[in-house]
């Protein structure tokens, strides 16, 4: 038993207790799917932080229409794909729907691994293949001034330099990356990003994560 629970030790407690009773939802989550199968425990993860969860694929017939009228957060998932690719019809309607939803959604943004790299591509900085993908890797890094063991999914990674920090900076977006420039968070008025997947059983703070990204969009809303 105590082989087992060494094991564990390193997976988020989140989906190793029972299910813990949630109350009436206060407010309303759509979650874009970018074709993912993490998309359904993202919905869970939301769901726990009081949120009720509508979930559309990105080719639905009527999306566009469906995210201009949502009432709630709009969550731009996690999904498969080089998002600087411009033959790619997904990509396309993706960074299309990511610019108006930054531009012109009033109730908040949060984008998880292909949806922060769609965010940090509208805010200038290049998304580029990784060097060695990074499939099922658990690693620490720090998150805003916080050490956080997240789980990584991903193939590309945008980049931030100091330059381009400091520009973001002045328009109030906070870049969380690595030593050698990777961005693995971004947030500013009404929207956040993370590259690594919060809902993901290596991500061993994940629902407290989304809680607190949460609040602080529902803070930094813009007017």
């Amino acid at each position: 038993r105590a082989a087992l629970d060494g094991r564990r030790a390193a997976l988020a407690p989140f989906w190793l207790r029972m299910r813990e009773p949630v109350g009436e939802p206060s407010g309303h989550a759509l979650v874009v799917d970018g074709e993912d199968t993490f998309t359904a425990m993202l919905a869970h993860l939301l769901r726990s932080s009081g949120l009720a969860v509508t979930v559309r694929r990105y080719d639905e017939a009527g999306l566009r229409e469906e995210v201009r009228a949502h009432e709630g957060v709009v969550v731009l998932g996690p999904g498969p794909g080089d998002p600087g690719d411009p033959d790619d019809p997904k990509m396309r309607f993706l960074r299309g729907l990511t610019g108006e939803v930054l531009r012109e959604h009033r109730q908040g943004v949060l984008g998880v691994c292909l949806g922060h790299e769609l965010i940090a591509a509208e805010y200038g900085l290049p998304v580029v293949r990784k060097r060695v993908p990074y499939q099922g890797a658990q690693v620490a890094v720090d998150l805003f001034g916080r050490q956080e063991t997240v789980g990584f999914y991903n193939s590309f990674v945008a980049r931030c330099e100091e330059e381009a920090a400091a520009r973001l900076a002045e328009r109030g977006v906070e870049v969380s990356r690595s030593a050698d420039g990777e961005v693995h968070a971004l947030r500013g008025p009404g929207f956040a990003g993370v590259q690594f997947h919060p809902e993901s059983v290596l991500t061993v703070r994940g629902a407290e994560v989304v809680r607190e990204l949460l609040a602080g969009l529902s803070e930094g809303v813009r007017p």
